[in-house]
């Protein structure tokens, strides 16, 4: 029973700390995605100077579920013909990513 009273708690603060970030970025005028990922960084274990968490675990699958969302919102986004408008300055992008990443792998 306890278990999941900590798991309310937990998703509660996730929930109105990304409520609070969203409102944040959206009167800066920035993309709302990246409110979403800064609560993430907020509230990951490793960053907050308190432990806004009980338990990591659940958060943690909560958090892969959240970027498998977010994902599919990004893409619901996705224009073709945004990626047709840059599409030079993107296949370089992309070209100049992957030989960096396989160079670092080495």
């Amino acid at each position: 029973m306890y278990h999941g009273i900590g798991f309310i708690q937990d998703l509660a603060v996730v929930m109105a700390l990304a409520g609070i970030v969203t409102v944040l970025f959206h009167r800066l005028k920035q993309p709302v995605v990246l409110g979403y990922i800064a609560a993430g960084v907020i509230i990951g274990p490793y960053t907050s100077p308190l432990q806004l968490i009980h338990d990591e675990q659940t958060i943690q699958t909560l958090g892969e579920l959240s970027v498998v969302f977010l994902m599919f919102s990004l893409g619901l986004e996705f224009s073709l013909r945004k990626l047709f408008k840059v599409g030079a300055t993107a296949i370089v992008a992309a070209l100049s990513e992957i030989v960096l990443m396989l160079w670092l792998g080495h």
